[in-house]
């Protein structure tokens, strides 16, 4: 199973995790700008897996430009709507 397999891709702007309305930037926010484990997240987030926490993390390290630019672009998307 290739590890797009693990995600939903609705939009350009919109990827979640297959399975759950949760997207890849809630895990990725709280992994790179909390610097929470992924073993915290699973706890903040009970109905995923450690295997999709993990999963969702590499996928950001393999796809480290494209997904850095989703995350930016949702960032300026959160603080455009407070």
């Amino acid at each position: 199973m290739g590890l797009n397999e693990y995600f939903d891709f609705l939009a350009p702007d919109d990827i979640r995790i297959k399975g759950h309305r949760i997207g890849i930037e809630t895990v990725l926010y709280e992994y790179l700008y909390r610097e929470r484990t992924p073993e915290e997240i699973q706890q903040l987030y009970p109905t995923l897996t450690l295997a999709e926490v993990y999963t969702t993390i590499l996928y950001y390290l393999q796809n480290q430009e494209s997904v850095s630019r989703y995350l930016q672009d949702w960032l300026e998307w959160s603080h455009q709507q407070r």
